[in-house]
């Protein structure tokens, strides 16, 4: 069936660029435009925090190709993997997101409007994209999903202009890597658009399985999206939207120390798999009246999952009684359902001194998970002996959320050039757990609500310098835990937190010269922290640091130094600490004379300690363009407890493309330099199946390493 569908997208698509050449239906007329990384000029200059733009044209093949991606051109963010890239965590200021489904987000994110209020569907594929917006800090009195203290990311998709135009691509690379894309948009009635896209993607492992001498690590991706737009008038835009992803994964990269040849040649016994599954549905209304402005957005999504990997991280088959070791594969099969409702009215000129918005936000989401370990060689009870396996050990977990928010925030704009701001959120959610295991049932619910201020202001010195500074408070609610611990576990508290900022944004050179400047500054109380079950590591639970901090500085630039050549930099510093932080599950299982449970006074882990990024985009003679890229990342610990560290590393991508008319022809390299690095990592010191209580070395933290160099060619074409 796989190997169909490739060839039925390669006959598509090889007829689709033989047509192509035929008809040159049109020019491009960005062809020859040299564009920049990043857009901080078209970014919001009236804004009370900083907003970076990332341009479409970006988001491409042998570019920015997924939400993992986009780390690198924003500074102090960082994405982690997690499941194969498939549900990315967040690191944002200081403020880090867990590698499991519990606790809140550190970010808020749309596409098109609609939110996306989890931690595990986010892992998007990036394609038919028109711009990404972040804008940093926390933004819930504007948005529905804006409480979470990071800051909200915006992903907006292209939608159908007034002529019919149609775009595909192909790419080739490294691991028998091959992706098809296909986009076609235009109106089919005076009122009525329609836009249908597309992608294809597979890809080999790099990964080898040393018993076996195979790659395990391979991926498949098919995604598409539909979407209709009617415009029945000028001051309303109508849209429903249809969208569905499906991945079909092998082994999730893990390198252990102890074990393993090295981060790529790994041993293995069970190689696993991750099947992931998304479907989105949504309804928007918008309109814009001279007076008023109105928004509405409806939507239902559905996100599954599939997981099974080898958790005892050998490839030993068999138990060895000796060493108390048992064969383990984990298992995680979570299931997400989302209904949810966000509406926004607000003041409709724009021009006007003052203006308003005030918003409401619904969501139910439902989370039914299967998670454990199961032995396939059996195991070893203490008193009935050993057990003939198979043998599951599963928890099943049903778990409820329920949010509910109302915001407002209006603006003052002074003669003088001075805009005030000024803003307020009421937020309750609702959480409720019904979880059983072989061995106890819970049954809890709980609600969590604050009261959310914002204060900002905006002072344009002159026509080309503006300062602004914002204090807003950040909210991420308690809940439950999905693993099988005691009632006193089972619950953690939500995270609240005091966010400052001040900066100043700039234009120079005759506006051929942008820069922002931000100074920010946190203070969390409950800080929310996922650590690994001692007894079981396929499984996590969330504890609450009572006190962190973080605080740090961000710059961007961007410049056309000439018309063939324009550059991009941008650099972030964060110092991120746990003020007051004890993990009792941890001292439960240590016992009252350990010390490996307090982790106050020590650096917040996978909190990278700067970000870098510089981006040469050059014109060339001979419709030539030349993209450099180097990103760095600073050094991060890969633990609470500060004993693993990652060093600083640098990433050089870079890209050759030929442009003529409607087509564009490229080669590209990512990695270049081969570069070694840890992009996550599990804290398994405490993991021993004979005595538990009893912390390992520290060469027991399991890492995941970051992808390999890759070269890749392709070909795109539009009309």
């Amino acid at each position: 069936m796989k190997l169909g569908r490739i060839n039925l997208n390669v006959h598509f698509l090889f007829g689709f660029f033989l047509f192509n050449q035929v008809i040159l239906a049109q020019s491009d007329e960005t062809a020859d435009e040299l564009l920049p990384v990043m857009i901080l000029s078209e970014a919001p200059q009236s804004e009370a925090s900083s907003v970076t733009l990332l341009g479409g044209d970006m988001v491409t093949l042998g570019g920015i190709q997924e939400v993992r991606d986009i780390q690198t051109v924003l500074p102090n963010f960082t994405v982690f993997d997690s499941n194969n890239t498939r549900t990315p965590k967040f690191s944002v200021r200081g403020l880090r997101e867990n590698n499991y489904g519990a606790g809140q987000a550190a970010i808020g994110m749309y596409v098109d409007g609609i939110p996306y209020t989890d931690m595990m569907s986010r892992g998007l594929s990036l394609y038919d994209i028109d711009h990404i917006e972040f804008l940093r800090g926390p933004q819930g009195t504007r948005f529905g999903v804006g409480a979470a203290p990071g800051g909200v990311v915006k992903v907006n998709t292209r939608q159908p202009g007034s002529g019919w135009r149609t775009a595909a691509g192909f790419g080739y690379a490294e691991h028998d890597t091959q992706e098809y894309r296909l986009n076609t948009s235009g109106p089919i009635t005076d009122q009525l658009g329609l836009s249908l896209s597309g992608l294809y993607n597979d890809r080999e492992g790099f990964i080898t399985n040393l018993p076996t001498g195979q790659d395990i690590d391979g991926r498949e991706t098919a995604a598409g999206r539909l979407q209709f737009v009617l415009t029945p008038s000028e001051a309303w835009t109508i849209r429903l939207s249809a969208s569905a992803e499906s991945h079909d994964d092998g082994f999730v990269p893990t390198y252990n120390p102890l074990t393993d040849g090295g981060p790529y040649r790994v041993n293995r016994d069970v190689p696993g798999y991750v099947d992931t599954d998304v479907s989105t549905y949504g309804l928007t209304a918008n309109f814009s009246g001279e007076h008023l402005s109105f928004s509405s957005v409806t939507a239902l999504r559905n996100w599954e999952q599939d997981l099974q990997q080898d958790f005892d991280f050998t490839a030993i088959p068999q138990p060895v009684a000796e060493i108390g070791f048992i064969p383990v594969i984990g298992v995680s099969q979570p299931d997400v359902e989302q209904l949810s409702q966000e509406v926004r009215l607000g003041s409709g000129d724009s021009s006007e001194a003052y203006q308003w918005a005030f918003g409401g936000y619904y969501a139910n989401r439902s989370t039914d998970s299967v998670a454990g370990s199961l032995y396939p060689a059996g195991l070893f009870h203490p008193q009935l002996g050993f057990i003939q396996g198979p043998v599951p050990d599963y928890t099943t977990s049903m778990l409820s959320d329920e949010d509910t928010a109302l915001f407002l925030e209006s603006s003052f704009n002074l003669e003088n050039g001075l805009t005030l701001t000024a803003g307020l959120r009421y937020q309750n959610s609702d959480r409720s757990i019904n979880r059983s295991s072989s061995s106890s049932s819970l049954g809890s619910s709980n609600d969590w609500d604050d009261v959310l201020p914002k204060l900002g202001a905006t002072y344009s010195l002159s026509e080309t310098d503006t300062i602004f500074a914002s204090a807003a408070e950040g909210f991420q609610s308690g809940g439950f835990n999905f693993y099988d611990g005691t009632p006193e576990s089972a619950q953690f508290d939500s995270a609240e937190s005091w966010n400052y900022e001040i900066g100043w944004a700039s234009s120079w050179n005759e506006d051929r010269t942008h820069t922002r400047i931000a100074v920010f500054y946190s203070d969390f109380e409950n800080y929310q922290v996922y650590r690994l079950n001692p007894v079981n590591p396929t499984q996590a639970y969330m504890v609450n640091a009572e006190e962190a901090t973080s605080y740090g500085v961000e710059i961007e630039a961007e410049t056309e130094v000439a018309e063939t050549l324009m550059l991009s930099a941008a650099l972030g510093l964060v110092n991120a600490e746990f003020d007051n932080y004890t993990d009792s599950v941890l001292r439960g299982a240590l016992g009252p004379m350990a010390a490996d449970y307090e982790f106050s006074g020590n650096d917040i882990n996978f909190v990278p300690e700067y970000t870098a990024n510089v981006a040469a985009h050059i014109k060339l003679p001979w419709n030539l363009f030349m993209l450099w890229e180097v990103q760095g990342i600073g050094n991060y610990w890969l633990d609470e407890a500060n004993t693993a560290e990652q060093d600083s590393f640098a990433l050089v991508n870079g890209r050759l493309s030929y442009k003529r008319e409607n087509w564009e022809l490229f080669v590209y390299g990512r990695n270049l330099s081969d570069e070694g690095y840890s992009n996550n990592a599990l804290d398994l010191r405490y993991t021993d199946y004979s005595n538990p209580a009893s912390p390992r070395t520290a060469g027991m933290v399991l890492h995941m390493p970051g992808w390999p160099r890759t070269f890749g060619a392709g070909l795109k074409a539009s009309f």
